[in-house]
């Protein structure tokens, strides 16, 4: 019996994933309204009354699969915390941002989706868009976080919105790198991060931020 059981749950675990990679492979070429569970019972074979039991709804399942795609994404993004930095501010700031960039680009298929979520306007909003924004949320405060760390305490301590503001528009330039990476032929991206990250920099090192 207690084999049976296992065997159950481990099926039920494969249908779970199953859906999850069809309804992001779906989702991401079709959107938030294109996609709709006979596409994704089609490209499973499962019955809809299976992807209802695991989901409830097409929002629920939605959200689900942003949340899959994010927790796999940051399972191999590099995290804002490395074990030695470059003693250079303008070093580690290009450091941080390569590396957001190369973590950016590799078609993190949940970044896609939550931006086609928060351009849409609706009456009742989506769960998954609620979560998207969770995740930006988080992703601002480890960014702030970071920026505190390579600013003096001394320009923190006289302006305290500075890292908010700098975290901000630091995920403004990864969203723009990442429409043009998907919406264009990528050109020399390496290149031009590195001329964003050192003339901010070298801006922040001039009017005297540096750690």
């Amino acid at each position: 019996m207690a084999r049976k059981t296992e065997r159950r749950h481990r099926q039920g675990d494969e249908s779970r994933l199953a859906i999850l990679e069809a309804t992001l492979a779906i989702a991401a070429d079709r959107g938030y309204d294109g996609t709709t569970v006979a596409l994704v019972q089609e490209a499973t074979g499962l019955p809809a009354s299976s992807i209802y039991w695991h989901f409830g709804s097409k929002d629920q399942l939605l959200a689900a699969t942003l949340e899959h795609s994010y927790r796999s994404w940051r399972g191999t993004a590099p995290t804002w915390v490395t074990a030695s930095e470059p003693d250079d501010m303008t070093d580690r700031i290009e450091r941080r941002f390569q590396r957001a960039a190369q973590a950016l680009t590799s078609s993190p298929q949940f970044w896609s989706l939550g931006l086609l979520l928060t351009l849409q306007q609706r009456v009742k909003e989506p769960a998954a868009r609620k979560l998207y924004a969770e995740v930006r949320h988080d992703t601002e405060i480890a960014i702030r976080d970071w920026w505190a760390t390579v600013l003096s305490p001394a320009a923190c301590e006289a302006d305290p919105e500075l890292t908010t503001r700098l975290a901000r528009f630091h995920m403004m330039l990864m969203d723009g790198l990442f429409l043009q990476v998907h919406s264009s032929t990528p050109r020399d991206i390496k290149r031009l991060v590195s001329l964003m990250s050192q003339g901010l920099g070298r801006h922040l090192t001039a009017v005297g931020v540096a750690s």
